[in-house]
């Protein structure tokens, strides 16, 4: 996993609860992202690409309806995943190696990395309005989500970007309110901006193939 400190390294070398919890979730940072990437990357591309998005739009749906109503149905099960599956994992890891982690951050850290998930479907979203082909929607995100969190981690910027959430939930522990507001605000600030640009392009798609007609 990008950015990740020695200690944290240390920590996923040890064979704990922890440990096995942080390696399960560098793993579900870099293979999760990559599986989300490429199996949503049609998710709205291949609509516009097979001109199919024209069905709902003829029977009165809206584009805004037709791109939140994905992004609830598919962000809700994004949201609630990481933290079922890192659940899995504590219970595992827990009778393993006993129960050295508290429930709570646990579950904390789940939330943290489901709506950092979120935040990549909504990029995802955007790339697919914006190439039009799920392939290279999928790769544009999957490249831009590992480079925002090296950069994040290179600059010292994590607390700044919607990566932060990923850093926070590393940590295994209850965060303070003042670690933890600024990369959810600024990750819910993203998908809201990401929304809105998918919205302004879908409507200057919709106004080109008026005028060719």
């Amino acid at each position: 996993m990008p950015g990740l400190t020695m200690e944290t390294l240390e920590q996923m070398m040890d064979m704990t609860q922890r440990g096995v919890l942080l390696g399960y979730m560098g793993d579900q940072f870099e293979i999760g992202s990559l599986v989300i990437a490429l199996t949503l990357c049609g998710l709205l591309a291949q609509e516009i690409h097979d001109n199919t998005l024209v069905l709902p739009l003829c029977s009165g749906k809206r584009f805004a309806s037709i791109v939140l109503a994905k992004l609830l149905v598919f962000g809700l099960a994004l949201l609630l995943l990481p933290g079922l599956s890192l659940l899995v994992c504590y219970l595992y890891a827990g009778l393993l190696f006993d129960f050295t982690v508290g429930l709570a951050p646990v579950l904390v850290s789940g939330l943290l990395q489901g709506l950092f998930t979120v935040f990549m479907l909504s990029g995802l979203l955007l790339t697919g309005a914006l190439l039009k082909k799920p392939i290279a929607a999928g790769l544009t995100t999957l490249l831009a989500t590992y480079g925002l969190y090296a950069l994040g981690s290179l600059l010292k910027l994590n607390a700044y970007l919607p990566t932060g959430l990923l850093v926070e939930a590393q940590k295994l522990a209850l965060p303070a309110f003042g670690d933890w507001i600024g990369p959810v605000a600024i990750t819910v600030g993203g998908i809201a901006v990401f929304t809105y640009l998918t919205l302004l392009r879908l409507r200057r798609l919709e106004w080109n193939a008026r005028a060719a007609g």
